[in-house]
């Protein structure tokens, strides 16, 4: 709703029947925007709150979006199928079978608004490797060749780091975070993008809470 004019508001209130309840236009006015006025120095903008509500994420895994899938010895894999997509924009892992296993893993998908976003994470040995963007859908990810033995593999999970609907440019502008009704302990990652404005989950995610994170659209 866009702030009416004071012109408007001396309308609604000419208008006002008899003026038995006369000012309802400025009445009107108080209760969707305040009683604030336009300072002589500097601007005054509205600034909407948003409430982004996550119902009961899964816990993120690293098998989570696909189950290992063994390398080939002189050319790169490309999967295509088989991925079980984020239920909620996150980032995304690559963990190796074995120490050998090492290369590029990179991704192609979209981010929360639809745009093809890509990636690259290092897979180092067998820990867990973590990318920095928020993946909405996976459409495809190229793996290295095997280091050593063919019976190296790589699998595909993701974390438990959420990407916002929108680009955070500070973290001021996250005014909230709550798990399953109480304040979560998390923190924000800013970035240029959506796919890069993260919020870093504290609680222990296990499907059956909510996460909810209130933040101003800057």
């Amino acid at each position: 709703m866009t702030q009416m004019t004071a012109l408007q508001i001396t309308q609604l209130n000419n208008c006002n029947e008899a003026h038995q309840r006369p000012g309802i236009g400025t009445r009107l006015n108080a209760m969707e925007f305040g009683t604030a006025v336009a300072p002589s120095v500097g601007t005054l903008t509205n600034a909407p709150v948003l409430h982004y509500n996550l119902t009961t994420p899964y816990i993120g895994t690293a098998t989570k979006c696909h189950a290992a899938v063994t390398l080939a010895q002189a050319v790169t894999t490309t999967v295509s199928t088989g991925f079980t997509q984020p239920d909620f924009p996150r980032i995304l892992s690559v963990k190796g079978s074995d120490t050998n296993v090492t290369g590029n893993c990179v991704f192609t998908g979209t981010d929360i608004n639809d745009a093809v976003i890509t990636e690259t994470i290092v897979v180092s040995s067998n820990t867990e490797d973590f990318g920095v963007k928020a993946f909405k859908t996976i459409t495809s990810v190229v793996l290295p060749v095997y280091n050593t033995g063919a019976s190296e593999s790589i699998s595909i999970g993701m974390g438990d780091s959420f990407g916002f609907p929108l680009a955070i440019s500070n973290t001021a502008l996250v005014l909230a975070a709550d798990f399953d009704g109480s304040a979560d302990g998390g923190s924000v990652t800013v970035g240029a993008t959506a796919a890069l404005s993260l919020y870093v989950m504290s609680g222990t995610l296990d499907a059956a809470k909510d996460v909810d994170l209130w933040f101003i659209a800057d």
